[in-house]
């Protein structure tokens, strides 16, 4: 599945010169909470007539989108998933795969802040990775290298308190000065107890001893829970200048 997500991202790239936004939302009409990321790549992955049923005039929740967002959207789902329904609406799927929005806190290569927009109520915004509401990132601003960069990853585990990971329906973008649905800060470490910050969840898997992530380049990594968080930080930075090594 992160495979052939990365390709979409690639192929995505090659028709409109820039990754998706990662949620979007209208002025006017005004539309909060639009569709996320992992809508505009369905073209991409095969399901065209999906995309299709969508209604761009209206939310992920509206009447009109109903149908389309009720859809079960295999290659979003990770096999090992404790949970494939939205928890907060059992009636829609969800996704196990989110774009990183980037790192927050201290860029360990500069020891200066990474840049944050840091109104948000549920942990705020990276600025720092390739994905942000109502902008949109491509190749030319990955100063740090496709191969070194993170572009999305998995959420699909339950943390040790029994509790799942705030899982909301697959087509959902957010609101500015919010949250973001379809895509998560590098906050925390890789399978850290939920910290209340919808923005802030961690990434993991029920994979044993961490998860999985996509980077730009289009390969896949499996990174453990013990890597160096400085690692983990800098992989989730396009253009910080950091040394990166997954390994």
């Amino acid at each position: 599945n992160l495979k052939q997500i990365g390709l979409a991202l690639h192929n995505y790239h090659d028709t409109y010169k820039s990754f998706p936004y990662g949620s979007r939302n209208n002025t006017a009409p005004a539309k909060t909470d639009l569709m996320g990321w992992t809508v505009s790549v369905l073209p991409f992955i095969e399901q065209g007539n999906i995309y299709d049923l969508m209604n761009t005039s209206f939310n992920w929740s509206e009447a009109p989108n109903v149908q389309f967002a009720t859809q079960r959207m295999e290659a979003y789902l990770c096999p090992s998933g404790p949970e494939v329904k939205a928890d907060d609406n059992t009636n829609y799927f969800t996704t196990h795969y989110y774009g990183v929005m980037g790192p927050t806190g201290v860029n360990p290569q500069s020891l200066t802040n990474y840049p944050e927009n840091t109104s948000g109520s549920h942990g705020g915004f990276s600025q720092a990775g390739i994905w942000y509401h109502n902008d949109v990132r491509g190749f030319n601003n990955i100063i740090d290298g496709t191969s070194n960069t993170f572009a999305f990853g998995e959420i699909s585990w339950t943390d040790r308190g029994g509790n799942l990971t705030r899982y909301r329906v697959w087509t959902r973008g957010g609101r500015v000065n919010d949250f973001m649905a379809p895509c998560k800060n590098v906050a925390n470490q890789i399978n850290t107890d939920q910290t209340g910050l919808f923005n802030d969840m961690s990434y993991g898997s029920q994979h044993p001893g961490g998860c999985q992530f996509g980077l730009a380049d289009g390969s896949v990594r499996f990174v453990s829970e013990t890597i160096d968080y400085n690692m983990l930080l800098s992989a989730a930075s396009m253009s910080g200048g950091e040394t990166v090594k997954l390994d």
